[in-house]
């Protein structure tokens, strides 16, 4: 049986509103600050699982049907994102967060990215990831107060 792409993301949906509503429910045994960016996050998960229900409803007119799901997909990239993704979710605890989230973001990007990439852009892709670690590890550790492995 082939999935439609209509099927498939209403299963995305629902799976993103099932994930988006435990993690909301997770949010109760933790301190207020530190619950602060994980009802955020679900919120937004409900919100786009919502949005994308609705999309799906909305377009009932047009051949999306006939689409398969799995059309246009990358396999590698798909696979090597979700490979760098568990990576990141295990060795969080016992590496720490500061050299987990840089080889995670490293391993993204060659993952991700499509096109033969100038030394300039990788200096600024660089720099642009060092501030986002910086600015994710400040808000984190310092304002929210959320203890980092």
């Amino acid at each position: 049986m082939e999935l439609g792409s209509r099927t498939g993301d209403l299963i995305a949906a629902g799976l993103a509103l099932a994930l988006g509503g435990y993690a909301l429910s997770q949010t109760g045994e933790m301190s207020e600050l530190g619950a602060v960016f994980p009802t955020t996050a679900a919120i937004v998960l409900i919100l786009a699982a919502l949005g994308l229900a609705l999309r799906v409803v909305l377009r009932r007119g047009d051949n999306a049907e006939e689409r398969s799901l799995w059309s246009g997909l990358e396999w590698p990239r798909l696979i090597g994102l979700s490979i760098t993704l568990l990576a990141w979710a295990l060795l969080l605890k016992p590496i720490g967060f500061l050299p987990v989230a840089a080889l995670g973001l490293f391993a993204v990007g060659i993952t991700a990215y499509r096109e033969r990439m100038s030394l300039k852009a990788f200096a600024l892709h660089l720099l642009a990831a060092a501030a986002l670690l910086a600015g994710f590890y400040g808000l984190f550790a310092l304002v929210l107060r959320v203890p980092l492995p």
